[in-house]
């Protein structure tokens, strides 16, 4: 594609110009750029006649206009700085009569511009060089700012264990039984290591201004139980042997309990603040409870209580869970788990009420959910959801489960009180009627003040209600970040719920996720 250049020449009896096409310009001016040279050198010219000249583009040398005493026939510099001041552009238009441009007249003007860093010196000289046409140079970039690094945390030791690796013995099988979940540290040992932040370099734009580098920001320690910072809180060490765990965001380390059995009759129940090792299995009406982790080599049919995480290398049965850390399970069946953080399942949860703060995995050959109430705050994942003969399951996702029963019981609470203040209005008006009529008695008196007490009472109570009905419609927004994800098949018989938002699955679907797009549940191919 061709490019146009031009040149403006003072003649002996006017000004000429002379525009030519050329593939081998690196530069293309515009018909703006010839006008606003002419208006800047006071030149008037017939505006047809240029741009006529401008687009035939003959290279003929054509008069168009006359010399007067005001017009300017000296080299004309303009520089144009960028919006963040980073880029300064040079525009030359060369002297009508061939004289060259000085540079001590460039650098003045440069410098008359607050244009003073970052120019490229190494340019002048073809700058200088006597220009034909109008010709922009960058003449000048700043410098940018580099922001400091935040400051970092290296993890001296696993912070999840989830995978149930099983522990390869020397003979080089595996024992499927023992996962190594517990890591077990001693006094002094180093946990965590901070990096810290980095203050950044300035750098400065082409008017020699200062740009300020943002530092990084700095991060604490996970100072968790049983640890301690050391070298100017740079490392966070262990303060005694035991089992190191990162429960949300605190690393702590406990003392472990050992049973080396089964949780039963020769043992009783279990309370520990610490981990908790069973050998055996948690039997049916037992309870273990514990401040830290809890790893259950069989079946638990009891009850764990547990602030930390809990690892179960078989299964619940019938069993209740609740923790404060993550659950890691081969399956669940006809159970009631809760936790505040995620749930992995390796095989099944079947006809269970399982909740989880964060999300809800169940992998392996099966993958399936079957029957019972999901409840995750962020995701639930799995490879069949259902049953071909339709079995009901319910999927609820997007919001802390805690406060799903919460919002349920506020929503009945307010039901009752507005019923309530229903009921009084009725028998103020008919009482205020009465009195109205003149048969207002005494003790219709005392109930009036009664009545009225108690409908005070109540609208405030719904008042407050309503406040905290609000508040955690406001917390449930988060929905749409929620999602079900189904890796084979979601079968007919499955409900899924996502705020006051609900789907009932009436056909197979398959490889699919579902999410609230446009307040509505939709299912998307995966």
């Amino acid at each position: 594609m061709f490019k146009k250049s031009y040149q403006l020449q003072k003649g002996e009896t006017g000004i000429f110009l002379t525009v030519k096409n050329d593939a081998n310009l690196s530069f293309s001016v515009k018909l703006k750029h010839l006008y606003h040279e002419l208006t800047q050198r006071k030149i008037f010219y017939d505006a047809n006649v240029v741009k006529k000249c401008f687009e035939e583009a003959t290279g003929k040398r054509e008069e168009i206009a006359f010399l007067e005493d005001e017009q300017l026939y000296t080299t004309l510099l303009d520089v144009q700085v960028s919006i963040d001041k980073m880029r300064a552009v040079l525009k030359i238009y060369p002297a009508l009569d061939g004289t060259p441009l000085e540079l001590e007249v460039l650098e003045r003007f440069l410098d008359a511009k607050g244009v003073k860093f970052g120019l490229k010196t190494e340019i002048f000289p073809e700058v200088l060089k006597t220009q034909s046409c109008y010709r922009e140079w960058l003449i000048a970039e700043g410098k940018p700012s580099v922001n400091g690094k935040d400051a970092s945390l290296q993890f001296h030791f696993e912070k999840e264990r989830h995978d149930l690796k099983p522990k390869q013995l020397e003979n080089g099988s595996v024992d499927f039984y023992d996962l190594d979940v517990i890591q077990i540290v001693e006094a002094g040992t180093m946990l965590v290591e901070r990096i810290p932040p980095t203050e950044g370099i300035s750098g400065m734009n082409v008017l020699g201004e200062e740009i300020k580098a943002k530092p990084g920001k700095d991060v604490r320690l996970p100072l968790g139980v049983n640890t301690e910072t050391v070298d100017e809180e740079t490392k966070l060490v262990s303060k005694i042997i035991g089992h190191v765990s990162y429960v949300n965001k605190k690393v702590n380390v406990y003392p472990t309990y050992e049973v080396k059995g089964n949780v039963d009759f020769n043992t009783g129940n279990i309370k520990f603040p610490g981990n908790v090792i069973v050998r055996g299995s948690v039997q049916n009406t037992f309870t273990v409870e514990a401040e830290g982790d809890v790893e259950i080599y069989g079946n638990l049919g009891g009850t764990v209580i547990t602030e930390g995480n809990l690892h179960i290398k078989k299964g619940i049965i019938q069993g209740t869970v609740e923790v404060g850390g993550n659950i890691y399970t081969r399956y669940i069946e006809n159970a009631s788990a809760f936790s505040k953080g995620s749930i992995f399942v390796k095989e099944a949860i079947m006809h269970s009420t399982v909740k989880a703060e964060q999300k809800i995995e169940v992998s392996g050959k099966k993958g399936l959910i079957v029957g019972g109430h999901i409840s995750a705050g962020e995701e639930v994942t799995a490879k069949n959801i259902g049953s071909p003969m339709g079995t009901s399951t319910i999927l609820e996702v997007g919001f802390v489960p805690e406060l799903i029963d919460e919002y349920k019981v506020v929503c009945t609470q307010l039901k009752h009180g507005r019923e309530n203040v229903e009921k009084s209005n009725k028998i103020i008006n008919t009482l205020e009627k009465m009195k109205k009529e003149g048969v207002f008695t005494a003790q219709k008196n005392q109930l009036y003040l009664k009545v009225w007490e108690t409908q005070h009472q109540n609208k405030k109570q719904i008042e407050e209600l309503q406040k905290r009905k609000n508040e955690l419609e406001l917390q449930f927004g988060s929905i749409h970040d929620a999602r079900i994800k189904v890796s084979e098949t979601v079968f007919c018989g499955v409900i899924i719920n996502m705020g006051k938002h609900t789907l009932h699955i009436l056909e197979e679907k398959y490889r699919v996720v579902f999410r609230l797009e446009d307040y509505e549940i939709r299912g998307f191919n995966l």
